[in-house]
């Protein structure tokens, strides 16, 4: 299951996995974007099951959840992905905004690991991905919502993991590592950044060593996607630490 699959890096996730012959389980919150989605899973041979949920909205994520678990019965993998800025300063952002930013970016992680834990536990199997950036273990200009929303990202996978740990269930983060071309960073990255920039796809391929590899011994670590796609090493994916960013 991957969140945020219409566009970015979700979209490219979700195609590489249902390039690998994976069933893609895809939520958005637009439903023109998950059309062109599936119409391309369908191109790649692996049908997408294509969702409209807005994942900060609890009510939703249940119904969605419910529905899922009846037609496929369990979710190996739950990538949180869904994420969105707002580029203010603390004083000019409206409490409307932050709220809408922690919902996406974190809220959302929460509600879904809520619905999906159960049964991941149930059958002793799972792995959660949490998308992070360096605004969770930095802070940054202008993102009074966005850091302290990734920042909880990095708290709530280590939380899930120290919970889980009984079970056979495991949680990590994972930050890019390289530019990315997406219509975040299209706000956030200078010129010179942009030249650097690499397509989503490219970063995919992480995700699937992460699902390959991922064992009790990696579980609340946080890893650079560019490294894992660029070496298919989980060892040589790990993130550098807090003090070399």
């Amino acid at each position: 299951m991957v969140t945020g699959a219409g566009s970015g890096l979700g979209r490219g996730v979700a195609l590489h996995l249902a390039g690998l012959g994976a069933r893609v389980i895809a939520l958005s919150l637009l439903p023109e974007e998950l059309e062109s989605l599936a119409r391309e899973g369908e191109a790649l041979g692996t049908p997408i099951t294509a969702l409209p949920v807005d994942v900060g909205d609890a009510a939703q994520v249940h119904n969605a959840i419910a529905e899922i678990l009846e037609r496929f019965h369990h979710v190996d993998v739950l990538i949180n992905n869904a994420g969105i800025i707002v580029l203010k300063p603390v004083e000019e952002m409206a409490v409307q905004e932050w709220d809408r930013v922690m919902a996406t970016n974190l809220r959302s992680v929460f509600l879904l690991s809520h619905e999906l834990v159960p049964s991941m536990k149930g059958r002793s199997k799972g792995l959660i991905v949490n998308v992070s950036s360096q605004s969770g273990v930095k802070g940054f200009v202008g993102e009074a919502g966005y850091c302290p929303s990734k920042h909880g990202v990095e708290g709530l996978t280590k939380t899930l993991a120290l919970e889980l740990a009984p079970w056979n269930v495991f949680a990590v983060s994972v930050t890019p590592g390289a530019f990315m071309r997406t219509a975040m960073s299209l706000i956030t990255l200078g010129p010179e950044q942009q030249a650097q920039w690499h397509e989503p796809g490219e970063l995919a391929p992480g995700f699937a060593v992460l699902a390959r590899e991922v064992g009790a011994a990696q579980s609340g670590r946080r890893f650079d996607l560019w490294q894992l796609s660029q070496t298919g090493s989980i060892k040589q994916g790990l993130a550098a630490a807090v003090s070399e960013q």
